[in-house]
């Protein structure tokens, strides 16, 4: 698996080093609720890091929780004059975010550095703004903050669980799903007809995966278990796996064949990797939906598949309500360069260029 042609394109991805962001770079990031989200951002205003602009996503529907106002004054500090755009993201309605990507590249100009700061952004986001910016030229600088603390806590976790009749799993993080979205740039009209194969990362609300299988059924469910990368976390996994134990007794009758796949939540080649494995055997004969529901890295490696293979298509059940507590502090900062961004994307494209030859040669002989 490690051996695929593209994998030496990809950068890695390296603990912050603030001298590597240039100084003529624009810097995007969300006014979310987590710690995480304004990191970055104090980070740059003791190292006195100045950006030409700083450009801020508002959530909507609008949370009180969310830190428009610290955002904000910290932007000031990192910007001559105040240079702050803003633009909104509307959870249950990407596809207005996807339609505003030509006024967030007039907000971003002909800067040839942009910095993107994922920390605080939702999974779908993340998607959405990065698919929208496969045409930039410039270099994109992500920015990863790891958290310091992910809620539940294993005592939250086992406490909720104890309270509860054994046939009803605890739900954290997250509340119920408003409806699945997806936006057109996302979906796909390949295969129509065929069965249909749904890669979905299981999450500590297991609401998630029963609104896209009461949504969708697909013939073949895959799901990607994230297994923590420090040590102390790892619990989580199999929690997570008990959390949404019932999956394969509820939807058995009506899906042919479900199973699970191992993926570290902190890797975004290796997601890349095992969706790659999984595509090429199903892809001849399934239409591919991916669900990225896992960890904002992993989520990463979904967006660059989804450049590789522009058939398959992204959904994404938007919940109703995060929790208050959802993550704390930081424990890292983290920096992934790609430089040229649309030439990136493009050797990415042409990878599946390279295989579609490959069959055809081999179908020829």
């Amino acid at each position: 698996m490690n051996d695929l042609p593209f994998s030496e394109v990809f950068p890695k991805m390296e603990p912050l080093d603030l001298s590597k962001i240039p100084e003529d770079s624009v810097h995007i990031g969300a006014a979310g609720f987590e710690d995480r989200c304004l990191t970055f951002l104090e980070e740059c205003s003791k190292k006195s890091v100045r950006f030409q602009k700083v450009v801020g996503i508002k959530y909507k529907p609008f949370d009180e929780k969310n830190k428009i106002n610290e955002f904000k004054e910290l932007s000031s500090k990192v910007t001559e004059k105040n240079k702050l755009g803003w633009v909104t993201y509307d959870r249950p309605n990407p596809e207005e975010f996807s339609n505003s990507i030509k006024h967030l590249e007039k907000l971003i100009g002909s800067a040839e550095n942009i910095v993107i700061d994922i920390s605080g952004m939702s999974k779908f986001l993340i998607v959405v703004l990065l698919y929208g910016l496969r045409d930039c030229p410039g270099n994109i600088h992500i920015i990863y903050c790891e958290a310091e603390i992910y809620h539940p806590l294993r005592e939250e976790y086992e406490s909720e669980k104890e309270k509860l009749p054994e046939d009803t799993p605890p739900s954290f993080l997250t509340t119920n799903v408003y409806k699945i979205v997806t936006t057109t740039e996302l979906s796909s009209t390949s295969m129509q007809g065929s069965p249909l194969l749904i890669i979905a990362f299981p999450t500590f609300n297991y609401k998630e995966m029963y609104a896209l299988l009461n949504e969708i059924t697909p013939q073949r469910l895959i799901k990607i278990e994230g297994n923590p990368r420090a040590v102390y976390n790892q619990w989580r996994l199999e929690a997570i796996r008990w959390i949404n134990r019932k999956i394969a007794r509820d939807f058995a009758p009506n899906i042919e064949d479900i199973y699970e796949e191992e993926l570290s939540t902190f890797d975004y080649l290796k997601t890349i990797y095992i969706l790659n494995d999984i595509y090429d055997k199903h892809k001849y004969t399934h239409k591919c939906i991916i669900a990225p529901t896992g960890s904002k890295l992993q989520t990463l490696g979904v967006l660059f598949f989804k450049q590789m293979y522009p058939e398959i298509q992204l959904i994404y059940p938007a919940t109703s309500k995060f929790s208050k507590e959802y993550t704390q502090g930081c424990e890292e900062i983290w920096h992934i360069k790609f430089k040229n961004f649309s030439q990136f994307m493009i050797e990415l494209g042409n990878f599946r260029r390279a295989r579609l030859r490959q069959l055809e040669g081999m179908l020829q002989e």
